[in-house]
């Protein structure tokens, strides 16, 4: 068992200092999970974790007492790309390791951000990411990046195709064209859909200018990943997968974009993907495609085996230092029962 599994365990099932809902779920479990689980394949003995439940809850019941009584949190909610938002907690550690970590774990090279600014393009307010930009931007330029605020939220509840959409999405390139035209902004953060309309909109000097492009909040083709490579030609780019509950995946090195899939691979054993057989813990052959299951093993939060809407390839480990088994080419199935609306986040 690593340590962070074992440290987790033993504070979430901890009679007095545990977090109220695995205390209760060990109750009806009959079992103590502390003595029985010896890795993360016996998590499964805890049964799927149902996101569901995230929401009939007080997110501070999915805590430990010991960490809700004494430790600075990091709060976030999920975007509601397939339902009701959820609320999600980090210590400051935790979101460094889930979101800020991971980023320069790919970035080798240091001079790729020799100076000018960071642009983030996407949502404040109670979504991670935002949060995570601004830490990625002031430690690689020691300056804030700057930024479009959208709330992708109220872009859902326009109606697809409207003039409404169009004319929210088009107020968030005005206020980028802005900063672009007037500021030294090298490096990009935001969204594949947000990104192709601003290229759209800018000139080649601009396009030129730009080193480097961070790209999440959806899933991305290979297809327009290189379409806009080739509107920036001399910016590397580094793809993301993830979401607010687990962290981010990346790809294994910011790099300029090769043909194929995207493969995407955990850091450190904080989290762990799976790629299993629909609906069930089997998990799937490399390069089989199968559903992705997502394992958090936090201090402030544990969420095993939780099965996500998206689809994807089986990837064995890369070979680097800390990196976990992965996946591939994420996707919804062809037959998604879930309504999803992915948007401009």
């Amino acid at each position: 068992m690593s340590d962070t599994l074992e440290r987790a365990l033993a504070l979430h099932f901890h009679p007095h200092r545990g977090s109220p809902y695995w205390l209760d779920r060990a109750a009806e479990l009959g079992f103590d999970p502390r003595t029985r689980i010896a890795s993360l394949a016996d998590l499964d003995l805890l049964g799927p974790f149902d996101l569901a439940v995230l929401g009939t809850r007080p997110y501070t019941d999915f805590v430990p007492r010991d960490i809700v009584a004494g430790t600075p949190l990091v709060l976030a909610e999920t975007g509601g790309t397939t339902g009701a938002p959820r609320l999600t907690a980090y210590t400051e550690d935790e979101f460094e390791a889930a979101f800020v970590t991971p980023f320069f774990d790919c970035v080798s090279d240091a001079a790729t951000f020799n100076g000018g600014h960071w642009l983030w393009l996407g949502p404040s307010g109670p979504h991670v990411i935002g949060r995570a930009a601004q830490r990625i931007a002031r430690l690689s330029t020691a300056r804030d990046a700057l930024s479009v605020d959208f709330d992708p939220r109220w872009f859902r509840r326009l109606a697809p195709g409207s003039m409404a959409r169009e004319r929210y999405l088009e107020h968030v390139v005005e206020q980028a064209l802005r900063l672009v035209h007037g500021q030294d902004v090298r490096y990009l953060f935001t969204t594949p859909v947000v990104l192709e309309r601003l290229l759209g909109r800018i000139d080649a000097r601009e396009r030129e200018a730009v080193r480097f492009v961070y790209l999440g909040g959806m899933a991305i083709a290979a297809e327009t990943l290189a379409t806009l490579a080739a509107a920036l030609p001399a910016a590397d780019f580094l793809c993301g997968y993830g979401n607010t509950l687990f962290g981010v995946c990346h790809e294994a090195c910011a790099m300029r974009p090769a043909a194929g899939p995207r493969h995407y691979y955990p850091h450190g054993d904080r989290i762990a993907v799976r790629i299993v057989r629909p609906g069930t813990t089997t998990p799937a052959a490399p390069g089989e495609r199968g559903q992705v299951a997502m394992t958090r093993c936090d201090l402030s939060m544990l969420l095993p085996g939780v099965l996500e809407r998206d689809h994807a390839l089986a990837v064995e480990a890369p070979g680097l230092p800390g990196r976990g088994a992965g996946l591939a080419d994420p996707r919804p199935p062809a037959t998604q029962s879930v309504h999803i609306d992915n948007g401009i986040y």
